[in-house]
């Protein structure tokens, strides 16, 4: 999947590649194995990020507003449709379009523009926001 050098794996799976840590064949790879199953750690215990909804959430919004610039659909409407139908997104919610219209345009790509700074170019706002002002 990785054959150029432009597409190289994410550094974990690298990483576990190098250690030959293939999961149940080796005994380790994302968890320890043990009796043929894997010893996962309690998801109690585990601590999510409290931009973690945004950063889902957006990015995903983000990319609706991209099919809009680049008329892969002809209206928002359309976009919302496919969102709520295609891929499950709250129907209440009303789509990822009318949810950045309730929650504000300028707020998300501010908040967009926050991330690309934290996180990365990914989130940076696509140029389609302006199409909604």
């Amino acid at each position: 999947f990785f054959a150029t050098a432009q597409m190289k794996p994410p550094e974990v799976l690298q990483r576990l590649y190098d250690q030959k840590k293939f999961g149940q064949k080796t005994g380790e790879g994302f968890y320890v194995w043990t009796d043929g199953k894997p010893q996962k750690p309690d998801p109690g215990a585990a601590i999510v990020p409290p931009d973690l909804p945004d950063r889902l959430m957006l990015a995903l919004v983000n990319e609706a507003i991209a099919v809009l610039r680049e008329q892969i659909v002809d209206d928002a409407d359309l976009v919302d449709a496919g969102v709520i139908f295609g891929a499950g997104f709250a129907p209440f919610r009303g789509g990822p379009i009318q949810y950045a219209r309730a929650r504000g345009i300028a707020e998300i790509v501010a908040r967009l523009e926050e991330f690309a700074e934290v996180y990365g170019p990914r989130f940076t706002p696509d140029s389609g926001w302006q199409l909604l002002q």
